[in-house]
């Protein structure tokens, strides 16, 4: 769109700085060839591949063996998109964009257009829904237990179920266990990537979309209110 934009400026401009014709006469229709035959694409945004690069290997653990990366593994080791190439992807409005940290950690420095949804304060524990644990889920990230009635729909409003969303933390651990949670929920993981995390984005590349104010502190205290507790029977 905004090379259309660009483009039709520059014409209008063009118009508007030419000198004036010196006769009445019709001026020719331009060629096929003067005009050009391409026109600008509206959105140039290069083609999502699929989340999980299966051509790649990964370990399971750290004295496993390589093993190849299959669809349900959801590390940053399959990731299709990670920091060597995630800049190619950013600033879309086809994706959501989540960072999973705390609001501490993604005041300090985070890359524009990246919500903040805190995994850990918000979404998950074990111990989810006891007194100072007012997560949305507890139980395990693969068998998650909804604390609320209302979990899974809040989980719907924080993490779209009809959207592609990229989701990135510090390393990308806490994606592998909020995507893990996700499937469990329903989610089509065909839109869901790990994108990794920003400990890992040093390249330049990154400078223009990272936001750093290391010398801004927030002290985030979360809670829910209005929920119904789902009690055990």
């Amino acid at each position: 769109m905004k090379k259309l934009l660009l483009s039709a400026l520059a014409v209008f401009m063009l118009a508007g700085c030419s000198t004036p014709a010196t006769t009445e006469e019709t001026p020719e229709e331009p060629t096929t060839e003067e005009q050009g035959t391409e026109t600008p694409a509206e959105n140039t945004a290069a083609e999502l591949p699929a989340p999980r690069d299966t051509t790649k290997t990964y370990k399971p653990s750290e004295d496993a063996e390589e093993t190849a990366c299959t669809e349900d593994v959801y590390t940053t080791a399959c990731s299709s998109i990670g920091a060597d190439n995630l800049y190619e992807y950013l600033g879309r409005d086809d994706v959501v964009y989540i960072d999973l940290r705390d609001y501490a950690d993604y005041a300090k420095t985070h890359l524009r257009n990246f919500e903040v949804v805190p995994y850990f304060a918000v979404i998950f524990n074990e111990n989810a829904g006891t007194e100072g644990n007012p997560q949305l889920f507890g139980g395990t990230t693969t068998e998650p237990v909804a604390a609320y009635e209302e979990s899974v729909d809040l989980l719907e409003a924080f993490i779209p179920k009809d959207k592609t969303v990229f989701l990135m933390c510090q390393s990308g651990g806490r994606v592998a266990q909020m995507m893990q949670l996700l499937e469990a929920n329903g989610y089509d993981m065909s839109k869901i990537y790990n994108v990794g995390g920003m400990a890992q984005l040093t390249d330049s590349a990154y400078a223009e979309w990272t936001t750093n104010t290391a010398e801004l502190t927030i002290d985030a205290t979360y809670s829910f209110t209005g929920l119904t507790p789902v009690t055990a029977e």
